[in-house]
C-alpha cells in the first residue's frame, strides 16, 4: 500500500513564519543593546544577537523545515498561542531594556519603548485571536441592539454636554495643584519624564505627556489642561453601563451610566486636573467589566484586555495598586465559593494575570530603579508611613483600632454626608439625597446576593477601595474626593435598589414597562435636575471653587490675562501681604512663563516705561484707579470676579 506525501505547504508557511519573527526579535535586541553607544563591550553581543538572526531569516528562505513542521504540526493546538506568549513577554522585557538604557544614556524620545510596550499588548491579544467572536453581519446586530445603542448613546451625549460645556472657564480658577500639574506636564519633553513608565506625585509620565499633547496642540489654557480628565469622566458613563449590564441587565446599566452623568461631584471632577481619580471611574469598571465578562462567558481574551487594561492604569494613577488587590482578593474568595468551576476559571484567571504582567514590566522595572517614586506619596499621606498614626495615638490615647475604624466610617460618610469639599467647595455629599437613599438600600440588597459572582464583586469594588482609603491614606478631609473610584460601584448599588423595589411594589419591567419607564425616567430627571442645579448654580454661580483661598482666584485671573499680553511689555503687580506673585504655579502655567514684578511700594514711586502695564490686586484697586486719573491717557480695565472686583489693569500709553 503507497502511503500519501504528507502536505507541509501550510506547516512550512507558519514554520518562517515563526523564524521570521524570531529573527526580527533577536536583531531587534542587538540594535537595543547599542544604545549606550561609548560601551563597547556591548557590540560583540550586539554581532551575535545580529548573526542569529541573520541565520534565521536565512533558515526561513530554506527548504530544511521539513523536521521543525512535522514538530509544529504535532503541537499544532497550542504552538501557536505559546509563539504569541513568548513575543508578548520577549517585546514587553525588550522595552523594559530600553527604558532602562534609554533613561541612562538621557535620551528624549521614547516612541521606540512605547512601540515596543503596545507590541507586547498586541501580541499577547493575538494569542486569543482564535477564540474572539465578532458579529457577521454587524447591521442586523446593529438592528437588534438598536434601542440599547439609542440608550448609551443619548447617557454619553447628556455627559458630553454636562462636562464640555464651558470647559475651562467652569469652574473659573485652576488651583495651584492644576498648575503644578500643568507645568510638569509642559517639562516631559525633556529630563525624568520623558520616561513614559516614571511616576510623578503617583501622575504616571505617560499619563503627564498626553496632557502635554493636548497642551502643545491647543495652546495653553485652562481647557486644553483639563481636556482630558473631561474625556475620562465622558468615558466613564458607557463604562459604567458595561459593568452594571454584566452584573445583572441593561436597565441596571442605563440607570446607573444616567446616574454618574448627572452627579455633581464626577462633573466636577471631570473638570478640573488636580486630582488623577476621575481616570479611575472609566478603567477599573471597564477592568472589571472584562474579567466578570470573562469568567462567566469562559472567554479568556475578555479577561486578557482586562489584565491588560489594568497594567496600563498603572501609568495613569495609584488607584491600579487598588484594583490589583481587589482582583487578587476575589480571585481567592471567587475559587473557594465556585471549586467546581475551577478548571474554566483557572484559564480566565491565568489570562487575566498574564495580561497584567505582560503590560506591568516595564513599569515594574522602572518602580524597581526608582522605589522613591512610587512610595513617596505615601510617606506623605500615607496613615502609617507619615507617623500621623502613631501621633494620633498619643494625642487622643485612642487604640490604632478605633482610629483606624474611625477613619474607614469616615471615608464611607463621605459619600453620603460630609460634604465634598476638598478640591471642590459644595456643601453637600457626594451623593445627593434620592442617589444616596436608594444606595444605601442597594448595599443591602448586593450582600443578600453575594453568592453571585457579579454581585460579589460589586461588594469588593465599594469595600475595597473604602477600606484603601479609610487605613492607608490621611487627612480625612482629601476622602471626599478619594472616594470618587467607588462612586461607580455605588451608583450601580442604587440602580440595583430602584429595580428591585419597583419589583416588589408591582411596578417591575416585565409587569408593567411603560410605569416602569415613567417612574424611572421622572426619578433621573429630578435627580438630573437638582445635580445641575447643585453645580453650575449653586457652586459654579457663586464663585465657591477655590473660595478659602483669595490668592489663589486671583492667581487664575491674573494668569489668563497675562497669557495674553506683549512679552515685552514691563508688567507690575500692586502686591502686598496677601496677594503677591511667586509661590503659585497657577499664573506660570496659564501665563506661560510670562514674567512680571512685584510692586510692593507706593505706585506714586513707580517709574513706568511706555507700554507698561500697571495690575491692582483687590485691595489696591482705588490706589491704581485714583493714579490712573493723575495720568490719563492709558487703557483702563476692571475684573470681576462673580460680582466681586478682583483685579485693576492700567496700560501706559
Amino acid at each position: 500500500m503507497t502511503r500519501e506525501p504528507h502536505d507541509n505547504s501550510v506547516g512550512d508557511g507558519r514554520s518562517r513564519r515563526i523564524l521570521a519573527f524570531f529573527a526580527i526579535l533577536l536583531v531587534l535586541g542587538g540594535q537595543i543593546l547599542l544604545i549606550p553607544t561609548t560601551n563597547e563591550v556591548m557590540i560583540p553581543i550586539m554581532l551575535l544577537l545580529t548573526g542569529g538572526g541573520i541565520l534565521l531569516i536565512i533558515l526561513a528562505q530554506s527548504n530544511w523545515l521539513s523536521r521543525f513542521n512535522r514538530a509544529a504540526s504535532i503541537q499544532q493546538p497550542w504552538i501557536i498561542p505559546a509563539g504569541w506568549f513568548g513575543a508578548a513577554l520577549i517585546l514587553s522585557l525588550l522595552a523594559a531594556v530600553a527604558t532602562y538604557l534609554f533613561e541612562k544614556n538621557n535620551y528624549n524620545n521614547y516612541m521606540p519603548v512605547l512601540t515596543l510596550w503596545a507590541g507586547s499588548a498586541g501580541c499577547y491579544l493575538m494569542a486569543f485571536a482564535p477564540t474572539i467572536h465578532v458579529p457577521a453581519d454587524w447591521k442586523q446586530w446593529g438592528k437588534d441592539h438598536w434601542k440599547e445603542l439609542a440608550g448609551i448613546g443619548a447617557m454619553s451625549l447628556l455627559a458630553i454636554v454636562l462636562r464640555f460645556y464651558h470647559l475651562g472657564g467652569v469652574p473659573r480658577v485652576v488651583n495651584g495643584d492644576e498648575g503644578w500639574l500643568g507645568i510638569t506636564a509642559q517639562s516631559t519633553i525633556q529630563g525624568a519624564y520623558t520616561n513614559p513608565f516614571a511616576l510623578w506625585e503617583n501622575f504616571g509620565a505617560l499619563y503627564l505627556q498626553f496632557i502635554n499633547v493636548i497642551i502643545q496642540g491647543l495652546g495653553v489654557s485652562p481647557f486644553s489642561l483639563r481636556l482630558l480628565p473631561a474625556i475620562g469622566g465622558v468615558l466613564a458613563v458607557p463604562a459604567v453601563y458595561l459593568l452594571g449590564r454584566q452584573i445583572a441587565n441593561h436597565r441596571i446599566g442605563l440607570i446607573a451610566g444616567t446616574l454618574l452623568a448627572c452627579s455633581h461631584t464626577h462633573m466636577h471632577f471631570s473638570r478640573t486636573a488636580a486630582v488623577g481619580y476621575i481616570q479611575g471611574t472609566w478603567l477599573i469598571p471597564l477592568e472589571l467589566y472584562f474579567l466578570l465578562s470573562g469568567l462567566e462567558k469562559k472567554h479568556p481574551w475578555r479577561a486578557a484586555v482586562g489584565g491588560m487594561l489594568l497594567g496600563f492604569q498603572f501609568s495613569i494613577y495609584l488607584t491600579a495598586q487598588i484594583v490589583a488587590a481587589l482582583v487578587f482578593v476575589y480571585m481567592v474568595i471567587a475559587l473557594i465559593l465556585y471549586r467546581s468551576q475551577i478548571k474554566e476559571m483557572a484559564k480566565v484567571w491565568g489570562a487575566f494575570w498574564g495580561g497584567l504582567i505582560v503590560v506591568f514590566i516595564p513599569l515594574g522595572a522602572n518602580f524597581w530603579r526608582h522605589p522613591n517614586e512610587l512610595f513617596a506619596r505615601m510617606s506623605m499621606d500615607g496613615t502609617f508611613q507619615s507617623g500621623w498614626l502613631a501621633n494620633t495615638m498619643a494625642d487622643t490615647g485612642h487604640s490604632a483600632v478605633q482610629i483606624l475604624g474611625e477613619r474607614v466610617l469616615h471615608a464611607f460618610l463621605s459619600l453620603i454626608y460630609y460634604p465634598a469639599f476638598d478640591f471642590y467647595g459644595s456643601n453637600i455629599p457626594m451623593l445627593t439625597l434620592f442617589t444616596a437613599t436608594f444606595f444605601l438600600l442597594g448595599i443591602g440588597l448586593t450582600l443578600w446576593k453575594t453568592s453571585k459572582p457579579g454581585h460579589l464583586l460589586l461588594n469588593g469594588y465599594l469595600w475595597a477601595p473604602t477600606l484603601a482609603v479609610g487605613i492607608f491614606s490621611i487627612p480625612p478631609s482629601a476622602d471626599s474626593y478619594r472616594m470618587l473610584i467607588v462612586l461607580p460601584a455605588a451608583l450601580i448599588m442604587a440602580a440595583l435598589a430602584v429595580d428591585e423595589l419597583l419589583a416588589l411594589l408591582g411596578l417591575g419591567w416585565n409587569r408593567w414597562k411603560f410605569g416602569y419607564a415613567l417612574i424611572t425616567g421622572a426619578l433621573l430627571v429630578s435627580v438630573l435636575l437638582f445635580n445641575i442645579w447643585v453645580y453650575f448654580f449653586d457652586f459654579a454661580g457663586r464663585c465657591r471653587y477655590g473660595s478659602d483661598n483669595p490668592q489663589t482666584r486671583f492667581d487664575s485671573y491674573l494668569g489668563n490675562y497675562l497669557r495674553n499680553t506683549p512679552r515685552e511689555a514691563n508688567v507690575y503687580l500692586l502686591s502686598d501681604d496677601t496677594f503677591s506673585y511667586g509661590g503659585n504655579p497657577t499664573v506660570d502655567f496659564l501665563s506661560n512663563q510670562r514674567p512680571l514684578s512685584n510692586f510692593p511700594d507706593p505706585v506714586d514711586a513707580l517709574e513706568p516705561l511706555a507700554g507698561t502695564i500697571v495690575i491692582a490686586n483687590p485691595n489696591r484697586i482705588d490706589e491704581l484707579a485714583a493714579w490712573a486719573r493723575a495720568h490719563p491717557g492709558g487703557e483702563l480695565h476692571l475684573e470681576f470676579d462673580c460680582k466681586n472686583q478682583i483685579m485693576l489693569i492700567y496700560q501706559i500709553p
